[in-house]
């Protein structure tokens, strides 16, 4: 029900609704690199250190930009 009144709204304000594939590992992925760390499915852990760049970013922001390449 959620999810059909998100794509209701996306319409009603002419933008498109992007569901990210439920197994996506958006706070995972190095933002930066593309390098794939299982280090954050440990939900304590807040900071993503990349173990082949060297990033470290805010596990959230990580994980939004992860997401923001789906859209583009």
């Amino acid at each position: 029900r959620f999810r059909e009144m998100l794509d209701y709204k996306s319409r009603w304000y002419g933008r498109d609704l992007i569901i990210a594939p439920q197994n996506y590992p958006s706070s995972q992925l190095c933002s930066d690199c593309g390098n794939r760390s299982s280090q954050t499915k440990d939900l304590s852990c807040r900071i993503y250190v990349c173990p082949e760049c060297g990033l470290e970013i805010d596990r959230d922001y990580n994980a939004s930009l992860n997401l923001l390449k789906l859209t583009m």
